[in-house]
């Protein structure tokens, strides 16, 4: 095998694995990349990487000198391409005799060991029941707005990704760790019924990555155990966390009884301001609101304190709660601007929090005990 690229090119296309490549690994191949002619593109390479769990392939323009197929090691292949100069071709190709792969640019060479490309493996993307076709605007929503609140706990994998399922014949998404909660729902409704599958938390930080960089439109493939997501060139194919999410919309409050309205940006400065002072391990502020007023307070572990008072939208009785600042900083920091409802129950159920500048998304907040 041997091909021609220019540095920029490939450099962004290995970005998009290094995350994906397992540094210390069990088994040796899958810390190497994947690179083989595109057998439907002579003028295509496709590049591929995995830990077993998640497969990332991208698609990649180059002069094909000679075709084949080759591993490389990810870290050292991607380091020296990094540091190669800006703008230069590199050569890449195999050599039948020493089989290592011999890296070229300017006046430098390379050589890297390379294990056998029968030995890599691959996920199957084929057989997947449901296909959804998206927008990237609207995948972004779903993912990124809610993709905060997933879980760590490993006894609760359930809890470590993002639900992706239909409420009401549109597409919707929910997170939670089990303190707190955020859900997105895309307005328009979807002909497609299907179960509800849960996304792995590290292929979630991949996809949302890969959003974040591209346009266009998204194609979602998935069944009970795997999903394929198509963006562009690049091809995601990942594991799915077999269990069922648990009932969220009984924790959701139904009725809006206490609402107070604040602005979103000014709240946020108030909160991070007190929390500064607060226990590190609970971060705990309070509020006091009456009468149109919030009072922020907080206390360290020294005897330290510290309250801000701030004026807000509220007419009913007297609320005395306490929160996570982090919980509430993450939300506010998420909306941004505008205003944002604070719905408190008068019982010990959760907070919501929603913003007409931020729509199609509700958070729920567990209050902490005093």
């Amino acid at each position: 095998m041997e091909f021609i690229i220019e540095k920029k090119k490939l450099l962004d296309c290995l970005n998009h694995f290094q995350s994906v490549v397992e540094k210390r690994n069990t088994i040796p191949i899958l810390s190497n990349i994947k690179i083989t002619v595109d057998q439907s593109n002579e003028n295509m390479l496709i590049l591929s990487a995995t830990d077993l769990a998640l497969e990332i392939s991208e698609s990649l323009e180059a002069n094909i000198v000679k075709k084949g197929g080759i591993t490389i090691p990810s870290q050292i292949f991607y380091d020296l391409i990094r540091k190669a100069p800006d703008g230069c071709s590199i050569t890449i190709s195999f050599d039948d005799n020493s089989n290592n792969v011999v890296v070229l640019f300017n006046n430098s060479k390379f050589n890297f060991p390379t294990m056998p490309i029968d030995d890599f493996p691959v996920m199957d993307g084929k057989d997947l029941e449901k296909t959804i076709d998206l927008d990237n605007k609207s995948l972004r929503h779903l993912i990124n707005n809610c993709k905060f609140c997933m879980g760590l706990d490993e006894s609760r994998q359930y809890l470590n990704g993002v639900f992706f399922h239909l409420s009401n014949d549109q597409i919707s998404t929910v997170a939670t760790d089990g303190h707190r909660l955020a859900k997105c729902v895309l307005q328009d409704k979807n002909e497609i019924d299907f179960e509800g599958i849960i996304i792995p938390k590290k292929s979630i930080y991949e996809i949302s990555k890969i959003l974040d960089e591209t346009e266009g439109n998204v194609k979602l493939s998935f069944s009970k155990t795997r999903l394929k997501v198509v963006i562009g060139r690049i091809i995601i194919i990942t594991k799915l966390i077999n269990s069922s999410f648990p009932d969220y919309e009984s924790v959701i409050p139904k009725e809006e009884e206490q609402i107070m309205v604040a602005n979103c940006k000014k709240f946020s400065e108030t909160i991070d301001r007190v929390a500064t002072i607060s226990n590190e391990k609970f971060r705990t502020v309070r509020f006091n609101i009456k009468d149109n007023l919030c009072t922020v307070s907080s206390s360290g572990s020294d005897k330290s304190s510290g309250k801000e008072t701030i004026k807000v939208e509220y007419s009913g009785p007297e609320i005395n709660i306490n929160f996570n600042s982090r919980y509430i900083l993450d939300v506010l920091n998420l909306i941004k601007d505008g205003e944002v409802s604070f719905n408190f129950s008068k019982d010990t159920s959760p907070t919501v929090l929603k913003s007409n500048s931020f729509k199609n998304t509700l958070f729920l907040i567990m209050q902490m005990r005093s």
